[in-house]
């Protein structure tokens, strides 16, 4: 009897299932076991997947089976999310668009990882020159000269030359010896690195984690005119790289959204558009599919570094697509990019959502309480003095409001406070989930907390991870009406334009365009 066919497997389906069959057995080396891989000395489960994977795919196969090896917190510490090939084949279709010549130029990805980037750059210059009748010593001799990446991690490191190395052998023949003397990786950190010069375009994805005073680079002073409170690794790297590049040079980088409207990232708009030309702002599609273990919102940014800085920054567009994990894109036609250092609006429809919540009469406030700080002030039941505390649970997917399925939450629901407190609200208003989770239906969740509720406890409270939107004015458009509108995909959507963060700022909510006030 025949057994029925093996299904038909999708290249990430077939990574996952890679990747998975690694996470189950957390006690092997990730070295050991990824160069393992390369020799071909795979467990038969694997070598069948593996062997329904292009090159590209193989690669980013065998560097996330290191990426699941090395652990979730060490991941994390080095922002270690290695980019699928699609990606990394757009990323490189927008390099060459924007001039990146890769027969001539000098290229660097100073955060190399699973050499995503230096591989397929590989691929592509070998093509060029071969095409010039270079032979194979002289090629090698070339890409030494002319390719180079950097990789804090030395298991990465030794790992990214190997896979350079497999490629010139297994795809294009080279001698092995003559191969495996080509080490364009090298162990080191780029932020370390002052004066970083020989390249003349920087193509990659580099770490983004959001840093802790203590974690701060070594000189740390040097990316000060980009600071707005917090750095992010990402944020240091585009300012190092603008820093590193001659003029004329082209950064492409695959990088978290939320400099695009996030308040902390104010001084990094400005200071990268006083320094470069921005060509083209990609939003990605899929915030929890294309990076492994990531929920964040990413996109493409491709700046071209100009001969002298600018003083003031006037209004300029860009070239903006939507890119799916794949590499597949809708051409979106052009970001415009405000004066100064105000927030990015990518293309959205805009023709229909042209007011702001100071239109509709509110303002927004995060909410007052940080539970695991004011835990003295939590109570389970009502008393005297003590008003209803709304977490974020109470506010539905479904744009309900229900006080009983917060206080479920936690089962402290109730807060001490002075009567006359001024951040408790005493008004009808709009609660807003301040974060949203990996799988959530809507970008921003809203729910109406009514006047009679209010009025009946004497005000409400919020909790940290909530946003209360509280009417300015008497003739405030009804607070049911705006959390309605706020539910609206198109809204969620344009949000999703200003804020790549799982985090929603006050302030950014302020500004997300609406649809038209309701009898105006």
């Amino acid at each position: 009897m025949l057994s029925p066919p093996e299904p038909l497997l999708t290249p990430d389906e077939r990574v996952a299932q890679i990747v998975s069959y690694y996470r189950r057995r957390p006690s092997l080396n990730a070295i050991t076991s990824s160069l393992a891989l390369l020799g071909q000395d795979a467990p038969g489960e694997v070598a069948r997947l593996l062997a329904g994977l292009n090159p590209a795919w193989s690669d980013h196969a065998v560097a996330s089976v290191y990426a699941a090896l090395m652990g979730k917190s060490r991941r994390k510490a080095l922002g270690a999310y290695f980019t699928p090939p699609g990606l990394v084949d757009y990323l490189l279709k927008r390099a060459r668009e924007f001039g990146v010549d890769f027969a001539e130029g000098r290229l660097r990805d100073p955060a190399a990882g699973g050499a995503a980037f230096i591989v397929p750059i590989a691929r592509e210059m070998v093509r060029l020159w071969r095409a010039e009748t270079l032979d194979d010593a002289a090629i090698t001799a070339r890409l030494a000269a002319r390719l180079t990446g950097r990789e804090i991690d030395p298991g990465l490191a030794a790992l990214a030359n190997a896979l350079l190395q497999r490629c010139l052998v297994e795809e294009y023949g080279f001698d092995p010896a003559l191969a495996g003397a080509l080490n364009v990786i090298t162990e080191a950190d780029t932020l370390a690195i002052d004066h970083d010069h020989g390249a003349d375009h920087e193509i990659g994805n580099p770490p983004f984690l959001r840093l802790a005073s203590r974690e701060e680079p070594p000189n740390v002073d040097r990316f000060e005119d980009i600071n707005s409170g917090r750095l992010n690794l990402y944020s240091i790297f585009v300012r190092r790289g603008l820093a590193a590049l001659p003029p004329g040079g082209v950064l492409a980088y695959i990088i978290p959204a939320s400099f695009i409207g996030g308040p902390e990232f104010n001084r990094f708009r400005l200071r990268i558009r006083q320094l470069a030309e921005v060509l083209a702002v990609d939003m990605i599609e899929g915030r929890s599919s294309v990076f492994m273990d990531v929920v964040q919102d990413t996109c493409v940014l491709v700046l071209r570094k100009r001969a002298a800085e600018l003083g003031e920054v006037a209004e300029t567009e860009a070239a903006s697509n939507s890119v799916g994990g794949d590499g597949a894109f809708r051409a979106s036609g052009t970001v415009t990019l405000p004066p100064g250092d105000r927030p990015w609006v990518l293309p959205g429809a805009q023709e229909d959502l042209p007011s702001t919540l100071a239109e509709w009469g509110y303002s927004a406030r995060i909410g007052y309480l940080v539970a695991n700080r004011q835990a003295d002030r939590l109570h389970e039941r009502r008393a005297q003095g003590r008003v209803p505390l709304i977490w974020a649970k109470a506010i539905g997917q479904d744009g309900t409001f229900d006080f009983a399925r917060g206080a479920q939450f936690r089962e402290l629901n109730w807060v001490d406070a002075p009567a006359g407190a001024p951040y408790i609200a005493r008004s009808a208003c709009v609660a807003v989930q301040r974060t949203s989770a990996r799988g959530q239906k809507r970008r921003i969740t809203a729910a109406e907390i009514p006047v009679s509720f209010v009025e009946q406890y004497g005000g409400v409270i919020a909790e940290n991870h909530v946003i209360l939107l509280l009417p300015t004015r008497s003739d405030a458009v009804p607070a049911s009406a705006l959390a309605k509108a706020l539910n609206l995909p198109q809204v969620g959507e344009q949000l999703d334009r200003m804020c790549g963060s799982a985090s929603i700022p006050a302030r950014l909510l302020e500004q997300v365009p609406l649809p038209a006030v309701p009898g105006r």
